[in-house]
């Protein structure tokens, strides 16, 4: 029974690996669109703590994306970088405990995080997530990166991009430091 598991673990595995590998050029069509060009990389800084977004104006949103990645860690150790799309374009890089902001027109927007990482299983990890945004409103989206079990037998980890209320969101960004990245060259 478990050999039965195991196999069918990998034929899923390999299944699902292939399709991501195919969907590596996003059309227009793709949901992929909401992210930016796969060959830029960011490098990543931690600047102050606290939201240091000016107040949306009448005619614009504001978009938060806070990554949840070990609180604690106030260093460099170990922490992965996500990159943060937007309507096909990246709007900056987040690592550990930080957080990036954009002002967005009203109407639909389509939101991207996906792992920056040279190992072709990890730069595959993307989480979507599409919302109609209202002029004068904060809209707040917490990314977590996921890992399931331990060991050998350890799920490779996911990213999971989610919105979360205001209150919770305000919170989130209180403690946060905001992120100050730049496209490596």
């Amino acid at each position: 029974m478990r050999m039965r598991a195991a196999v069918w673990c990998c034929l899923m595995f390999g299944i699902i690996s292939a399709s991501m590998q195919a969907q590596q050029v996003p059309t227009a069509a793709s949901p992929l669109a909401a992210c930016g060009d796969d060959k830029t990389s960011f490098s990543v800084e931690r600047g102050p703590i606290g939201d240091t977004a000016t107040a949306p104006t009448t005619d614009m949103a504001t978009v938060y994306v806070i990554e949840l990645y070990n609180l604690r860690d106030k260093g460099k150790f170990n922490r992965p970088t996500l990159r943060q799309g937007l309507d096909g374009a990246w709007i900056g890089a987040t690592q550990g405990f930080t957080y990036v902001s954009a002002a967005v027109k009203p109407g639909s927007h389509h939101l991207c995080s996906r792992w920056q990482s040279h190992f072709g299983s990890l730069s595959e990890q993307v989480s979507l997530y599409n919302f109609d945004a209202v002029a004068g409103k904060r809209y707040y989206f917490r990314v977590q990166i996921v890992v399931e079990g331990s060991g050998e037998g350890a799920a490779p980890a996911s990213i999971d991009l989610q919105p979360v209320s205001e209150d919770e969101g305000r919170f989130l960004v209180s403690e946060a430091a905001q992120s100050i990245s730049k496209p490596k060259k």
